[in-house]
């Protein structure tokens, strides 16, 4: 206020230059008939144009920001900004009072005098969320999803060759159910999907836990248990599939973050 302008409504426009560097964008001069603060509260001047209004003492590139430019907290010169990756997750809209006054809806306060409504927007939209999830969490296979966004905890590749596959199958199918385990059981038979493209979906969709059932795996032990996030698997009995799986999916829950 010293220099003749007002916080929030200032203006380069007949302020004491005695007293004032003025900094202007590179963009500013380039820019005609603009609208700046008054430097008065609630007014603002139309159709200013430098050069014939104002002219600054420095003309520079100071709206965007660049990969090592000094950071504006900076201590040292060795606090530089750093360019890095963003995903936009949601949006916030502050509409006022437009929509609220427009619908006539209105409040009584404390002393009964009517007030209007200031309304907000806040969103997350499901498709834009699972886009930056895909972004985040993927690798050459597919998503790698965290185990507390992943459509199911665990999926049953079976490869069924025989009775007694398919009977182990739905054994270990039952025995998840029953522990209350989101399981998604991946029952086609040969001629719909071959091994390889059982496991490729398995991947592609990005749940945490695999368990895979095949003839082979059941004359290894019983069933070949892998985490979608590491490349080797272990053979595992049955009998254990619950407890191992259980114990799994707790490590998984109770990370303090959602590692790739």
């Amino acid at each position: 206020t010293g220099i003749g302008s007002v916080p929030g409504y200032a203006t380069p426009v007949d302020v004491d230059r005695g007293k004032t560097i003025l900094v202007a964008d590179d963009l500013v001069p380039v820019s005609p008939n603009l609208v700046l603060g008054a430097n008065e509260t609630d007014h603002h001047v139309r159709n200013v144009c430098y050069g014939r209004d104002y002219t600054a003492d420095i003309v520079a590139d100071i709206v965007v920001a660049k990969e090592g430019a000094l950071s504006p907290d900076a201590k040292t010169e060795e606090d530089t900004l750093k360019a890095v990756r963003g995903i936009e997750v949601g949006n916030i809209f502050q509409l006022g009072t437009k929509y609220t006054d427009a619908m006539e809806a209105f409040y009584t306060d404390e002393s009964g005098q009517r007030q209007s409504i200031i309304m907000g927007s806040y969103g997350i939209g499901v498709g834009r969320l699972l886009g930056c999830l895909a972004e985040e969490y993927h690798d050459e296979n597919g998503l790698c999803l965290p185990i507390q966004v992943a459509p199911y905890e665990v999926v049953i590749v079976a490869l069924l060759d025989n009775e007694e596959v398919e009977n182990a199958a739905e054994n270990v199918y039952q025995r998840l159910l029953a522990q209350g385990i989101e399981v998604l059981y991946d029952d086609r038979d040969k001629k719909t999907a071959r091994a390889g493209e059982k496991f490729a979906d398995a991947d592609l969709i990005g749940i945490p836990v695999r368990l895979t059932i095949s003839s082979r795996s059941l004359k290894n032990g019983g069933v070949e248990i892998k985490l979608r996030s590491e490349g080797a698997g272990m053979v595992i009995s049955i009998e254990e599939v619950t407890e191992k799986v259980t114990g799994q999916l707790k490590a998984l829950h109770t990370s303090e973050s959602c590692d790739k």
